[in-house]
């Protein structure tokens, strides 16, 4: 009898080391298919991970590129300056304190034209200019909008 145990143990050892190992590669590959990819979307309906990211972009965005790590996004897309504004005093407004984004506004210095902003290589413009936003968790928000073509790169970092 106490060898029929120990034969049936290694099996049992087996299929256990065999589940764990499949159970950690499923998290990997779940893992990668969030976090570090690039995803391509027409609107922001179409955008299907966390609504913690989606609701950073204004609704109005259009040819929407998002790339989500661990505790942060970055994106880029195309909205007018008007949606944008409109979009940063409601969504970071506080209560019944308003948020005024036109204050946050900032010229991109000229040493900075020509940069490349990493991870996803947008480059500054001459017109680009800068929105900083910081949420109510945190959480800090940088909107590069150049006025003129629409295009806006969006750094997201959570806490």
């Amino acid at each position: 009898m106490n060898r029929e145990r120990t034969e049936k143990q290694p099996y049992r050892f087996f299929s256990v080391k065999s589940f764990m190992f499949l159970a950690v590669m499923a998290g990997g590959l779940m893992m990668f298919r969030i976090y570090g990819m690039e995803t391509q979307h027409t609107n922001r309906n179409s955008i299907w991970w966390t609504e913690r990211g989606r609701n950073l972009i204004p609704p109005t965005a259009t040819k929407i590129r998002l790339r989500q790590d661990l505790l942060d996004h970055y994106a880029t897309y195309t909205v007018s300056e008007e949606d944008l504004v409109d979009f940063l005093n409601k969504r970071f407004a506080l209560g019944d304190v308003a948020f005024n984004s036109l204050q946050e506004r900032t010229a991109i210095s000229p040493e900075r034209v020509g940069e490349k902003i990493q991870p996803m290589g947008w480059v500054i413009t001459k017109d680009v200019v800068v929105y900083n936003c910081s949420a109510s968790n945190g959480g800090s928000h940088d909107y590069y909008h150049d006025p003129i073509t629409g295009q806006t790169y969006q750094t997201s970092a959570y806490w």
